[in-house]
């Protein structure tokens, strides 16, 4: 009798093993069946509200699994929608995969769709469970599509790891800021801030630029760069709420980035005090946070901010001896008053030009409002418009790392 049980226990035991093994085989989704894109593009549509734009990631399988997410090749495919989601559901149709945004990485937007708001975009993405809310942002001066088909890495094979990276080279130059999905939106749904995304554009090699002293005065597109075509991202497009109100160059990106204590490193060029016609580069980074307040009266903003610098030298004349006190001290004070003029104008940009306040003034101003409702009424930017600022700054070239002349640099 034990025997029977324990035969017949066993066959149930191996006919549940058998449905949960044929169940789960049919329902993963492998590799064969899924699209898994890379960037999403969105511009306005000629025909529809919208034109979505997916790069997606193609596998090589005919070579090892170890070397074939190496060797992925991307297509860039375009359709226009009403909405993201039907744009989707028309790619799978079309693709005959389902579309994955789980390795999605970045979204770009193109400035004639931005200009018009984009929150019912953000908010259709951030609902998607696949979708990454560590997703760059990239704001394009040319069409979204263009951007992604122009985004193929020279140097990384990888597209996924190409927009992994790229975004870090803020961290070393300061020319923009690495801008995710999560914060973005926390920025555009608070009361105390307006966002910022990376401004990019496809640099043609031909400089549309000013012919300034820096290169740091340029936005992207418009470097003296000459090579083939290649997208590039430099400078930052800025937000009033969720449309897109204006640009930073990169030099404007780099006060932003001091002001709001988000600075690395970044190489700024100022004129020579004791060569005429003449200019020193140098290599700044924060000593210390900025030291910003926010004073009321009678309701207009009046804003200070205490900065910091430390600073090396890049490139000089030759003849300049950092030996000498009097030399540096000179170099210190152009240096603090290039960047004290450069800060308070880019800061009047964003109050009187641009009406936003991407530097988070207002949680400071936030201080003086007992209740919620009170601060809500009191409507912060509104009143940003209208703010005053006093920078201080002070300068510090640190001679340990300076550059000594001995007959030459």
């Amino acid at each position: 009798m034990n025997n029977k049980v324990r035969k017949i226990f066993a066959i149930i035991i191996l006919a549940l093993l058998l449905v949960i093994s044929t169940t789960s085989y049919y329902g993963i989704k492998g590799i064969d069946n899924l699209a898994y894109v890379v960037a999403i593009g969105l511009d306005v549509g000629d025909q529809e509200n919208l034109r979505l734009s997916l790069q997606i990631s193609i596998p090589n399988s005919s070579e090892g699994s170890s070397s074939s997410s190496q060797s992925s090749s991307v297509v860039v495919d375009s359709i226009e929608s009403p909405s993201i989601n039907t744009g989707i559901n028309l790619f799978n149709s079309y693709l005959g995969k389902e579309v994955n945004l789980s390795h999605c990485k970045v979204l770009v937007i193109s400035e004639e769709l931005a200009a018009k708001g984009i929150s019912e975009y953000l908010y259709t993405l951030t609902n998607d469970i696949h979708f990454r809310n560590d997703s760059n942002i990239i704001i394009s001066k040319c069409d979204a599509k263009s951007f992604l088909e122009y985004s193929a890495p020279a140097l990384d094979k990888v597209s996924a790891r190409y927009y992994e990276i790229a975004p870090t080279s803020s961290e070393y130059t300061g020319y923009t800021e690495s801008t995710v999905i999560n914060e973005f939106f926390a920025s555009l749904t608070d009361s105390y801030s307006s966002p910022v995304a990376v401004l990019g554009s496809i640099n043609t090699g031909a400089s549309q630029g000013s012919g300034t002293s820096s290169s740091s005065y340029y936005t992207a597109g418009q470097t003296p760069i000459s090579g083939e075509p290649g997208v590039e991202t430099m400078g930052l497009a800025v937000f009033n709420e969720d449309k897109l109100v204006g640009e930073l160059n990169g030099f404007e990106s780099i006060c932003h980035l001091i002001i709001s204590n988000k600075l690395k490193n970044a190489q700024i060029r100022i004129p020579s005090p004791i060569e005429e016609l003449d200019y020193i580069d140098l290599n700044i980074e924060l000593d210390k946070n900025t030291q910003s307040s926010v004073y009321l009266v009678n309701s207009t903003p009046y804003i200070t901010s205490k900065i910091k610098i430390n600073a090396k030298m890049q490139s000089m004349n030759g003849n300049i001896d950092l030996n000498d006190d009097e030399v540096t001290s000179k170099i210190e004070q152009v240096a603090s008053d290039f960047l004290k003029t450069n800060i308070s104008n880019y800061l009047y940009k964003t109050s009187k030009n641009l009406h936003a306040d991407i530097d988070s003034f207002g949680l400071y101003a936030s201080k003086y409002f007992s209740t919620t409702s009170q601060w809500e009424e009191y409507d912060w930017l509104s009143h940003y418009k209208d703010a005053f600022f006093e920078v201080n700054v002070e300068f510090n070239l640190r001679s340990s790392y300076s550059l000594v002349s001995t007959g030459g640099i």
